[in-house]
């Protein structure tokens, strides 16, 4: 497994300019949202109906994204279910390599820090 920055550049070296912006638009929101979720957990009655499954996952949101190399980058929000407890986890496959958050910070980065060269390259 490639560590988080390398596999972050392999993924954006073979992506046309037009996915890099979607990714960027996405990912630009994914992390909003991940910074809102991320540390956040509840209770709630709602659940009492799901005593007999006693902890089960459902889908937020699902982000799939592919490039010219045919490497997959694969982004599950997920909203845990476990009796009267619900939380809030994220999956991110690149490859059907399981990586943490640091790939969607390096992935940012070099997405904005390519964003801003192209801009200032035009003035």
């Amino acid at each position: 497994m490639l560590e988080a920055s390398a596999a972050a550049q392999n993924f954006l070296n073979s992506m046309n300019e037009t996915d890099r912006q979607r990714l960027l638009n996405a990912l630009l929101g994914l992390d909003t949202t991940h910074n809102l979720n991320r540390d956040t957990s509840f209770y709630s009655y709602r659940n009492l109906k799901k005593l007999l499954h006693p902890k089960q996952s459902q889908a937020m949101q699902s982000l799939r994204f592919s490039n010219t190399a045919q490497d997959n980058l694969i982004i599950r929000q997920l909203k845990e279910h476990s009796f009267l407890k619900n939380s809030y986890r994220i999956e991110i496959l690149l490859n059907s390599q399981s990586y943490d958050y640091r790939l969607i910070n390096c992935l940012l980065e070099q997405l904005t820090e390519s964003c801003f060269v192209d801009v200032y390259s035009y003035a």
